[in-house]
């Protein structure tokens, strides 16, 4: 019969003990990068695998997390995956990706996943939430909510303040001379939308701006519905002389519709965008936007999800992402 070696093997070829290359084998942050490599080199010597179902049935554990997404082709989520994946890793976890599409069905297929505990965590980024935590569905398994944040403080969440966001970009506006600001908003069911149109009220109040009704016009999230958008703020009697955007792509859109009636951004409209996507700093013009650490916020969710499977304990306070207003080519002073 063919031998197969063991961990003590491998202890003793890396020259540490059982527990050290255990530990450098499952949690390898957790030890020094050289005798990382030792170990790993040792195992990859003799051939040593770890048994991975031995060590969930003896853990109870898969050392898999579930990461639900709305769509796949926008550009907002790649550099959050990018960050979960890679922290996912580095902590011992790997990662199964879920599409929903906005889709009950499709949540309530993706819950079964967790629920029958064929992953030990789920992180949510599409907001779906809401319709199963109305609808009395239990998660069997922590989870943490990113940014859309439907299921309020019933779960830990990982979010930016979206009325800050606005109160960045008003301030901006105001701050080059722009008093007629319009608002591009987003979905009409969307938490985020609704607090960001709640921000921009409020900052242009304080401002000393009065808002009318019909300057703010749903877009959408979507560059068609952004563009759609600007078409009607431009066909007002009295156009605004600037627009806060809910994302950079409705920004983009709203940009191609400026130039269909032939204005020039920042010339004639100051057009302001939210997300910072990679497109944003090559768009024409340059697009001033509210930068949001995308990366990071992944990192941080993973950070979060990790410390509940590891100690079941949260604090009911969210987490709160730090934002920053990126000054680019697209807005400027108003044409007297």
């Amino acid at each position: 019969m063919t031998y197969r070696p063991t961990l003590s093997d491998v202890a003793k070829m890396a020259g540490v003990s059982v527990a050290t290359a255990s530990r450098a084998l499952s949690n390898p942050d957790l030890v020094a990068e050289s005798t990382r490599t030792a170990v790993r080199d040792a195992a990859n010597s003799c051939g040593y695998q770890i048994n991975l179902v031995a060590r969930s049935l003896r853990k109870q554990r898969t050392n898999s997390i579930l990461v639900l997404i709305p769509e796949i082709d926008n550009q907002f989520y790649p550099t959050i995956i990018k960050g979960l994946e890679q922290r996912a890793h580095n902590l011992g976890y790997s990662m199964i990706l879920g599409l929903t599409s906005n889709n009950l069905l499709r949540e309530n297929s993706y819950l079964e996943i967790v629920n029958s505990r064929r992953a030990d965590g789920m992180i949510v980024l599409d907001g779906g939430l809401d319709n199963l935590i109305e609808r009395g569905i239990k998660f069997n398994v922590p989870t943490v909510q990113v940014l859309e944040c439907l299921g309020g403080e019933s779960l830990p969440t990982v979010r930016i303040d979206d009325r800050q966001v606005a109160a960045l970009v008003v301030e901006h506006l105001v701050g080059l001379g722009h008093r007629r600001i319009a608002h591009i908003s987003g979905s009409s069911n969307s938490l985020v939308a609704t607090e960001r149109i709640a921000g921009f009220q409020h900052a242009m109040a304080a401002a000393g701006c009065h808002v009318h009704s019909e300057l703010i016009v749903n877009g959408g999230y979507t560059h068609d519905g952004g563009a759609a958008a600007m078409l009607r703020l431009l066909d007002m009697n009295e156009p605004p002389t600037a627009v806060f955007c809910a994302n950079d792509a409705s920004a983009m859109g709203a940009i191609r519709a400026c130039r269909t009636r032939g204005l020039r951004v920042p010339q004639d409209v100051s057009i302001v965008g939210v997300d910072d996507i990679d497109e944003a700093a090559t768009n024409d013009p340059p697009l001033t936007t509210i930068h949001q650490p995308r990366y990071e916020i992944g990192v941080m969710a993973m950070d979060l999800l990790a410390g509940l499977i590891e100690t079941s304990n949260w604090k009911q306070k969210p987490v709160l992402v730090p934002i920053n207003l990126i000054e680019r080519g697209s807005t400027a002073p108003p044409r007297h």
